[in-house]
């Protein structure tokens, strides 16, 4: 597969997890979009002969799946079970996901950064920045959400995007 092709289907998947929110179905855009997306940034890390692009994306997409168990795991067990335990768990519960959540944020920014770098891209820096300024103001309810979002779409348009010219 070459540099082109990868990128397409990197950007082809991330275009799929974003209709994750639709209902019912939602789950199966999100799945074969992270698949497809997986697929595309492996390649493109074996085409720029950087492993630690793929390995720095995959580990956010396993500790979605991870936070994915454990807010379904506290969720159920705060809802059975009652009183200062329910608390417990459901605290513990947010703790964890918060933990995970921050860690695979970090890995994310080194993988879009390096992928600046690698495709000769600027906009996945400018990616990477609005992850972790969207991180840092999720304090904010809907500020950080909407910034992520924004950094999803400039990865997008990354993804479609011809290297710039001092690559040439």
């Amino acid at each position: 597969m070459n540099l082109s092709t990868a990128k397409t289907l990197a950007g082809v998947g991330m275009i799929f997890k974003l209709f994750g929110a639709v209902p019912v179905v939602g789950w199966i855009f999100s799945l074969v979009g992270l698949i497809l997306f997986l697929i595309g940034i492996y390649n493109i890390s074996q085409q720029v002969g950087e492993r630690r692009i793929f390995n720095y994306l995959l580990i956010p997409a396993v500790l979605l799946l991870i936070v994915s168990v454990i807010f379904s795991v506290s969720l159920v067990a705060s809802l059975f079970a009652g009183g200062l335990f329910a608390g417990g768990v459901t605290l513990a519960g947010f703790v964890t996901i918060v933990v995970l959540g921050i860690i695979a944020l970090v890995y994310k920014v080194k993988a879009y950064r390096m992928l600046a770098e690698s495709l000769k891209i600027s906009v996945f820096n400018t990616a990477a920045s609005f992850y972790k300024w969207g991180a840092i103001l999720l304090v904010v309810f809907g500020v950080g959400f909407i910034l992520m979002f924004v950094g999803d779409i400039l990865a997008i348009v990354g993804f479609f995007s011809k290297p710039s010219e001092e690559a040439a």
